[in-house]
């Protein structure tokens, strides 16, 4: 089922000045994975780096000061997101790809690297290919089945169509991983809870995220329902996977 990005794009849009304030599930796995590439590949030391998704620019944040003689390019679907970045970052070191990273013909990088982003497209393997045969290293990290299953149960307790997302499963990955032969990979995963007071709470959260987005459409009176009949504590659990590969 392809993925509809123009409404994904308008999303992002709307909630470029929100994002910082709300993504810290988002910026807790930026940090994961770069431990994990200094961890695990002390030898990666880019001259250039290309950051898919970048969002308001938070990885860049955190990799200028391990890499501060690097040159940077930002890549994001939402031209609002990547103003953001614009008015954190210093201009001299960065430059700025707006468009979609499934269809956008991107330079070789020393390090490639996306955080929470290839949710948004179509096909994410082929994707993790594209991006492996350009960089030297690719890190990135990536939703997994099994997240927001809790606020999927309350759409089912209630007799309602739940919201659709496809996420992979790690032994699919993994194995997919694997069969692009890297000289050397690392994998790991990781869950992130968050709780709100009820169920209004978690979708404002996702609007301020611009991530309420599901495969199928949602009427207006299914989550007026669920808001009416889900007053209590909802806990929604991220389920992410983390991936370095290098060539």
């Amino acid at each position: 089922m392809k993925l509809a990005k123009a409404y994904i794009q308008r999303n992002f849009d709307r909630a470029s000045a929100s994002y910082d304030a709300t993504a810290s599930i988002q910026k807790k796995s930026a940090t994961q994975l770069i431990d994990c590439l200094k961890k695990h590949f002390p030898t990666c030391h880019p001259d250039t780096i290309l950051d898919l998704g970048t969002g308001t620019g938070y990885i860049p944040e955190i990799l200028f000061y391990a890499f501060p003689e690097s040159k940077f390019t930002l890549n994001d679907l939402s031209s609002n997101m990547l103003d953001q970045a614009k008015k954190k970052l210093p201009s001299k070191k960065v430059s700025y790809i707006l468009g979609d990273m499934e269809v956008q013909d991107f330079d070789f990088h020393d390090l490639i690297i996306s955080n929470l982003a290839l949710q948004w497209v179509d096909d994410l393997y082929k994707t993790i290919r594209k991006f492996y045969e350009k960089s030297h290293f690719f890190a990135f990290s990536c939703l997994l089945d099994g997240t927001f299953s809790e606020w999927f149960k309350i759409f089912i307790d209630a007799s309602l169509p739940p919201p659709i997302h496809w996420y992979p499963s790690r032994p699919a990955l993994a194995h997919y991983i694997g069969s692009l032969q890297p000289s050397k990979y690392f994998c790991d995963t990781c869950a992130f809870d968050l709780v709100f007071s009820n169920a209004a709470d978690f979708m404002k959260y996702l609007k301020a995220l611009g991530a309420n987005y599901s495969h199928q459409h949602i009427p207006i009176s299914d989550l007026k329902n669920i808001i009416k009949i889900y007053r209590d504590t909802i806990k929604v659990t991220y389920k992410v996977f983390f991936c370095i590969l290098s060539r």
